[in-house]
């Protein structure tokens, strides 16, 4: 009984039917995030939206896609999934590149995707967001370019409607964890939060603060952000380097239209040498969550100055003074993230290719994909432990 409408430019949405779903439950859903990702991204993404209506015509749904290009690193999963390609046009020494319409975003982990009111069930808001995107795939742009499909990424809690989609053709898989620390109810300051800590971790992260100390951090303005736009580019194309997969970087563009669109929603912060900057990271409140996002490192200065961890304990304080109930902290440098209190929560993402054969064939392939491993860490006391 649902119709929908899709919008390719978050200009054309009415605003007052998309809020009417949204309102304020996920920020990575709302209005002002949209915008500000879509005017910085447009030259790289396809964005795509659409909006379910119920037989009274009154909005139930709400669903963001993302047409991007893939370059994945790790040469045995790109091997593999370009002979599954029939749009590969270049290969740029061991990087390959494939091209997939995304369900959620691609710049967020989480359930980003969509998001629905209560005229439908969870299984019901599965099929449909299915449905819209066979709708999608129909679209000329998305016909020529996307051989995979992907819904990204669901919490445990989510998954038992989210196996909805195995029904249609999706093959389930799970990527790194996401590491996410709760907020004790008993920090009220970092001071109660290191005292939580065994004397191991305690004195560890006191050492963190001591090789920092000659650093100063700081949270920038848009202004800052353009006025260190250069350098922000370079510590964040560091951490790119280092990654197994990406879909081009985030431009700084974005950092500077997400803080002036979403004021304190936004935060970015940043490390100072005197006054170079050697770090930075961004991170938003949604809702009770304070989610960590992207980082930037200066690795000349990381083992002397603690840089990437300094910046992780600043998370921490961020969590803390925003009075949020979790930190999410998300993939990569679990073991790291694991020293700090943050546990790991596996995430399951769904993939389907447009060929039937080749669908079969992308079985053995995220069979083959799982979570990496890493020694958990506990470094709080017995009776702090979550």
């Amino acid at each position: 009984t649902l119709t929908r409408k899709v919008f390719t430019t978050i200009r054309d949405i009415p605003i007052d039917d998309w809020q009417s779903v949204v309102g304020e439950e996920n920020i990575y859903l709302s209005i002002s995030y949209l915008q500000a990702l879509e005017d910085a991204m447009q030259d790289e993404i396809n964005f795509y939206y659409s909006i379910s209506f119920n037989a009274q015509n009154k909005p139930s749904l709400c669903s963001v896609y993302q047409l991007v290009t893939f370059h994945d690193k790790r040469s045995h999963y790109a091997e593999l999934l370009c002979k599954l390609s029939y749009h590969i046009h270049k290969k740029l020494l061991d990087i390959k590149t494939i091209n997939v319409l995304v369900c959620g975003n691609v710049f967020s982990d989480g359930e980003n995707g969509f998001i629905w009111n209560s005229n439908l069930s969870a299984a019901e808001a599965i099929s449909e967001v299915a449905n819209t995107v066979e709708e999608l795939k129909k679209d000329a742009e998305i016909k020529d370019r996307a051989s995979i499909t992907l819904f990204k990424e669901f919490w445990p809690t989510s998954t038992q409607a989210s196996d909805h989609l195995k029904s249609r053709s999706y093959r389930d898989f799970m990527i790194d964890v996401n590491m996410v620390l709760k907020i004790h109810p008993e920090w009220n300051s970092m001071e109660d939060y290191l005292t939580s800590m065994t004397t191991k971790y305690r004195t560890r992260a006191k050492g963190v603060y001591k090789k920092s100390s000659d650093l100063t951090m700081r949270t920038l303005t848009s202004d800052e952000i353009i006025k260190h736009s250069e350098r922000i580019e370079f510590l964040f194309s560091n951490v790119l380097m280092k990654s197994e997969f990406s879909v081009g970087g985030l431009k700084v563009e974005a950092f500077v239209n997400f803080s002036k669109e979403l004021g304190d929603q936004f935060c970015f912060r940043a490390l100072f040498k005197e006054d170079e900057m050697v770090g930075f990271s961004t991170s938003f409140v949604n809702k009770d969550i304070l989610e960590a996002n992207f980082v930037g490192i200066d690795y000349d200065c990381n083992a002397d100055y603690a840089v990437y961890q300094r910046l992780l304990y600043d998370y921490v304080e961020q969590a803390l003074n925003r009075g949020v109930k979790e930190l999410q902290l998300g993939r990569t440098a679990e073991l790291v993230k694991s020293q700090i209190g943050a546990l790991p929560v596996n995430m399951k993402l769904y993939v389907k290719h447009r060929k039937s054969v080749s669908n079969l064939l992308l079985k053995p392939i995220v069979n083959s994909i799982s979570p990496s491993e890493f020694e958990l860490r506990t470094p709080f006391k017995a009776n702090f432990t979550h």
